[in-house]
């Protein structure tokens, strides 16, 4: 695939450093220099014992609809941490390139440092979540749901869209404050847009993630990747990892039929020691939607713990997915 625009040769992580605030610098400068370099909402990112290497702990924690549902449940984060390592040792028998170095402890991942893109990569077998928003021609239909021929990709950015009158000018805010302004009581003020949809041209153009895209953008967003980087992502880690998933889901038989794996949110970033792109955040149960038989009843992701189903049934699915996964070649 070719990308239809050129984009500055600079650092990624650098171009968008020169939109954050001097204060946001400052406090990330003193983050990076302390033990734990990030604590959110389902793990905690601390320095590893060797040279850029970071340890990911997972927390028994589970959110969902932007935190708006929150519950401890015990042993999830072990749950999660296994899936994740399944997940990255297939993928690298399959030769995508990690950040997965090893399975530290039962809810710790050793990865390779990375300077995150805040961005999120999605890829859709099926038309389906946020997808139906913004293309209406599909409907949702439970029994015949559309599946498209080839996988597509679409990117979002994790920083928030605020607008007027909240602010002076449309202005992009990382996700937490965000959050912690504009988000009460599990809805969020008029004029703020989560994980906004980023359409691809010679700039970036920022649209609600929850309805069709039309002439007027939010605003436009820096140029995080070039042509040359986007086409790496895509056709390299991106599309790989999805296919090479879906393979395996399809050669797991349940009771139910083999496991459909419906679409996925992947994350990368540049490896800090020699700057080459690398699925880097983990991948799990939170990150796919997976339907048995291909019946989206049959559900055992984290979409059951959104719609608000029986903790102990959430539980008990994340505990089938991992042995699940246990059954992926390379684990």
């Amino acid at each position: 695939m070719i990308i239809p625009f050129n984009a500055p040769k600079t650092n990624p992580i650098e171009r968008f450093a020169n939109f954050v605030p001097l204060d946001v610098k400052r406090i990330w400068k003193n983050l990076v220099n302390t033990l734990t370099i990030n604590n959110i909402k389902t793990k905690i990112i601390e320095k590893g014992i060797q040279p850029h290497t970071v340890r990911m702990i997972a927390k028994d924690f589970l959110t969902g609809g932007d935190a708006a549902r929150k519950a401890e449940i015990v042993d999830i984060g072990i749950q999660k941490t296994k899936q994740a390592a399944n997940v990255f040792k297939m993928l690298q028998y399959n030769n995508i390139p990690t950040a997965f170095i090893k399975l530290e402890s039962p809810n710790t991942i050793l990865c390779d440092a990375c300077d995150m893109l805040p961005l999120e990569f999605i890829v859709r077998r099926y038309a389906w979540g946020s997808y139906l928003l913004r293309n209406n021609q599909y409907k949702k239909d439970i029994d015949n749901p559309h599946r498209f021929n080839k996988p597509i990709w679409e990117i979002f950015h994790k920083h928030s869209v605020v607008m007027p009158p909240h602010v002076n000018a449309p202005t992009q805010m990382e996700e937490n404050d965000a959050r912690d302004q504009y988000l009460k009581d599990g809805e969020w003020a008029d004029g703020v847009y989560t994980d906004p949809y980023i359409k691809i041209d010679d700039v970036w153009k920022l649209f609600s993630a929850k309805n069709p895209i039309v002439d007027n953008a939010l605003m436009n967003t820096p140029i995080l990747l070039n042509k040359e980087e986007l086409n790496t992502a895509i056709n390299q880690i991106i599309i790989p990892s999805f296919e090479s998933l879906e393979k395996n889901w399809m050669e797991i038989s349940t009771i139910d039929g083999p496991v459909h794996l419906v679409d996925i949110k992947f994350e990368l970033g540049f490896r800090t020691s020699d700057k080459k792109l690398l699925l880097s955040d983990v991948v799990d149960n939170d990150s796919w939607r997976i339907w048995p038989g291909g019946y989206p009843n049959k559900q055992l992701d984290k979409q059951s713990f959104r719609e608000g189903e029986n903790l102990s049934n959430v539980s008990n699915k994340y505990q089938l997915v991992t042995e699940l996964t246990n059954q992926f070649k390379g684990v």
